[in-house]
């Protein structure tokens, strides 16, 4: 099914002015008119405490004092958080598997890895639509279920159909092309 993404409240965080261009490019031909930006985490702060958006994109690596993860870390431990459930996207150049992990263990939703397309820029609004992440609480974390795979070798009554059929995370391509022929 496409999405009508124009209320959507996306805010884009990124220090080089370029790249928040570029994701602001990608965004509007989704249908994004609803677009906020920050040049630094700080100023993010600033315009959360006022507004709440619907999917943040922000770069690890940001001018200031904070950069990406403690944005991240702020939004989902402070309790003056507003967007404390909000679906986080971290955009970076640098995807090696210890980033990852980083990521995911200080809140991040999904990581998107520089240089990207449209397409998969799509794929990642898609997935926080269409298979949003439960969120967890225990003593040294919060933020969405960073449990990617489920175990498929589990035979017990209580078993789940395999997650539409091998797909906990994975979509239908079906869904991207459907955002993408709203272009």
């Amino acid at each position: 099914m496409p999405y009508k993404l124009n209320n959507v409240a996306v805010l884009v965080i990124d220090s080089n002015h370029n790249h928040m261009q570029l994701i602001k490019e990608v965004l509007r031909p989704l249908g994004v008119t609803r677009i906020a930006e920050c040049l630094n985490a700080k100023d993010a702060l600033t315009y959360l405490e006022n507004n709440v958006v619907d999917i943040i994109f922000t770069e690890w690596h940001m001018d200031g004092e904070m950069d990406g993860l403690g944005l991240v870390e702020w939004i989902r431990k402070n309790p003056a958080s507003k967007n404390v459930f909000v679906p986080i996207v971290m955009v970076t150049a640098q995807s090696e598997e210890w980033k990852v992990i980083k990521a995911r263990d200080v809140g991040v939703t999904e990581f998107l890895v520089k240089p990207f397309s449209a397409k998969t820029m799509a794929r990642r609004i898609t997935m926080v639509i269409e298979y949003p992440r439960q969120f967890v609480r225990t003593d040294d974390f919060f933020g969405p279920d960073r449990r990617r795979h489920k175990v498929s070798n589990y035979t017990g009554e209580e078993r789940r159909k395999d997650m539409l059929e091998k797909g906990d995370q994975q979509m239908d391509d079906s869904a991207v092309q459907n955002l993408l022929n709203e272009l």
